[in-house]
């Protein structure tokens, strides 16, 4: 084979592999466990930025949807269904692949804090594998929105200290878990978790906003969304109570709730459509209901309104003022009462704030921008790890390996390591140095193979 058709085959780049690690909330439909939908998406948008990304994927199952990516392979590892049980499970037999040499990692980005303790040592003890851990939190078990005594809050908050950094939704979120953190840990460690919580608003992607000559065509009937989970944390009972009463004053409006079972009143329906559909549906919708949360989380319901034209009216609270601080707010169910009349009623009004939502996330809340911040920091650490020095003789061999034979797997550049438990041997050093090298790069394949290029 020449050597333009063997670079053509591995494309040699300082190739950056990344270890994904999830928290699967919603097995019986992977496609649709927010958790897939986030990482989907993050994927996606970081290969618009770079090509030279390798992700493993740890899933409970081939998922084809991830197939499409050549820079994916998907690790397949058994996650209970149950979030509380899946929190406290971990199997190291399930990491028997993962650990193995021929692998690398150059970053852990783990979505389940609990587990990290358990990926570091699992890791450290068992395997050459010692990257640095990044980590995104999807939901802390919170006092006031898990019903059972006994929650993982204890495992997430020492598995975020072994992190490098990790992101969560709002800067209202980070508040409640810092006021939570302050009942259990040291004020140092208090401080250091300060430093690790990052806010990363869960952004949209600038392709799924309306487009303004869309948005002056629609014609939108009276109709109230609340595509929310139907739960207590989502103060659902007490929204009923706000249409029932609003019914009582007038009948000509229709309360669409997706995630309902079946309908619970005769003005509500419970419609339910794949992701293209649905989108069509909040078109028709006059006016949407962002509720009060006892988590102060992120809100992808109402993000998925407003990128449709939808204004939202908003529980006064800082979760939602960082998501749009254009909506109209309300504290009393009388005054979400006054306002849905409003937005019923006044067209212009209505249509105005729903521009005022749509300008607001174009100019804030476009995914790529925070994406690319993220990427930044992968570098950062990454680049920051240690790299073994040019007087170490097994790096000098190593270098004229890769000069004489031009391409060589990671597995077979170490085979001075005789298995798999190599104590104390970390790798990820010496693999820090090579790719420091100017005549060496990695392939942009599944396996890692150390290329020389001259």
């Amino acid at each position: 084979m020449s050597l333009e058709l063997f670079y053509n085959e591995l494309k040699p780049q300082k190739t950056l592999r990344i270890l994904v690690y999830p928290n699967i909330t919603y097995s019986k439909d992977l496609e649709k466990d927010s958790y897939i939908q986030v990482i989907h998406s993050m994927i996606i948008e970081l290969n618009k930025i770079r090509d030279d990304l390798f992700f493993y994927l740890v899933t409970p199952k081939h998922m084809p949807m991830f197939s499409v990516f050549s820079n994916v392979h998907q690790f397949v590892m058994y996650f209970p269904s149950y979030p509380q049980n899946m929190r406290m499970h971990f199997d190291v037999k399930d990491w028997n692949l993962i650990r193995h040499r021929r692998w690398d990692f150059d970053l852990i980005f783990s979505h389940l804090p609990e587990h990290t303790l358990n990926i570091k040592n699992v890791l450290y003890n068992t395997s050459s594998h010692n990257p640095p851990v990044v980590g995104y939190c999807h939901w802390f078990d919170i006092k006031d929105v898990v019903v059972s005594t006994m929650h993982a809050l204890n495992y997430n908050l020492m598995g975020l200290l072994e992190m490098k950094r990790c992101y969560m939704n709002t800067q209202a979120q980070k508040i409640l878990v810092l006021e939570e953190a302050e009942k259990i840990l040291s004020k140092a460690n208090c401080a250091k978790l300060d430093e690790i919580l990052t806010v990363q608003h869960p952004g949209i992607k600038k392709e799924d906003i309306i487009d303004d000559y869309t948005q002056f065509k629609i014609e939108y009937k009276k109709i109230i969304v609340f595509n929310h989970r139907p739960a207590t944390y989502k103060d659902f009972d007490n929204f009923m109570a706000t249409m029932d009463k609003l019914w009582e004053q007038r009948q000509d409006f229709k309360v669409w709730i997706p995630l309902l079972e079946s309908p619970n009143r005769p003005y509500v329906y419970v419609t339910k459509y794949e992701k293209q559909k649905y989108y069509e549906e909040l078109r028709r919708c006059c006016v949407g209901y962002s509720p009060k949360q006892l988590y102060g989380g992120w809100s992808v319901a109402s993000t998925d309104g407003i990128m449709n034209g939808v204004p939202y009216i908003m529980y006064d609270a800082l979760y939602y003022k960082e998501l749009n601080p254009t909506a109209d707010f309300f504290k009393t169910n009388d005054e979400a009462i006054r306002l849905l009349n409003l937005h019923l009623d006044d067209h212009y009004h209505r249509d105005d704030q729903s521009m005022a939502g749509i300008k607001y996330i174009r100019k804030n809340l476009i995914y790529s921008n925070e994406i690319q911040q993220m990427l930044n920091y992968f570098d950062k650490i990454v680049s920051e790890e240690k790299s073994i020095t040019g007087r170490s003789n097994r790096y000098k061999e190593m270098i004229e390996t890769v000069k004489k034979e031009k391409k060589i797997s990671k597995y077979q550049l170490t085979e001075w390591i005789n298995n798999d438990r190599p104590y104390g041997v970390a790798l990820n050093p010496y693999r820090r140095a090579l790719l420091n090298h100017s005549n060496i790069y990695d392939g942009n394949g599944l396996e890692p193979h150390y290329i020389w290029k001259d």
